[in-house]
């Protein structure tokens, strides 16, 4: 009597994780993917602090993007620094960049672009879409820095260099 009340208990348990198998199946061939994909890259800063981006990866797809309708330079509105969502960073702990202090928190991130250097900027709205509702009176920090040439990536991916 064991064995069989085991043996039903293991073929109910089978025909239910088929059941979630085949609808998890069923949704993944149904949705269509993402043209930029959504990521995330995390980095722990000394001991326990941390630091996030979360992003979507726009392709290049065989297209010009720096001063281009995709990112123009001297627009009134930055770039959104990816693509749909606006881009967001998470700092566990408060964080100091370029001498300014940035209290612990979520930003949303732009870049105003150049023909020379480019203005990073953090702002206090980051659930929103793109840069479309950006308003420069919510900025926390702008930092300039001067972009350099890299090797081709065919996917926006932001990453750390830990020094």
């Amino acid at each position: 009597m064991r064995y069989r009340v085991l043996s039903l208990a293991l073929a109910a348990a089978m025909m239910l994780g088929t059941a979630f198998e085949a609808t998890a199946q069923y949704g993944r061939t149904k949705k269509k993917a993402d043209a930029s994909p959504a990521a995330t890259t995390v980095q722990t800063l000394g001991i326990d602090s941390t630091i996030s981006i979360s992003y979507h990866r726009p392709g290049v797809k065989d297209r010009e993007i720096w001063n281009t309708k995709l990112a123009p330079y001297d627009s009134d509105k930055p770039w959104r620094a990816g693509a749909n969502e606006t881009t967001a960073i998470t700092f566990s702990d408060d964080v100091v960049i370029n001498g300014d202090t940035v209290a612990a928190g979520t930003y949303g991130v732009h870049i105003a672009l150049t023909d020379g250097d480019w203005t990073w900027i953090l702002n206090k709205d980051y659930k929103t879409w793109g840069s479309y509702q950006y308003k420069a009176e919510n900025d926390v920090l702008r930092v300039n820095a001067k972009p350099t040439d890299a090797p081709h990536e065919e996917r926006l991916r932001f990453g750390f260099d830990v020094v």
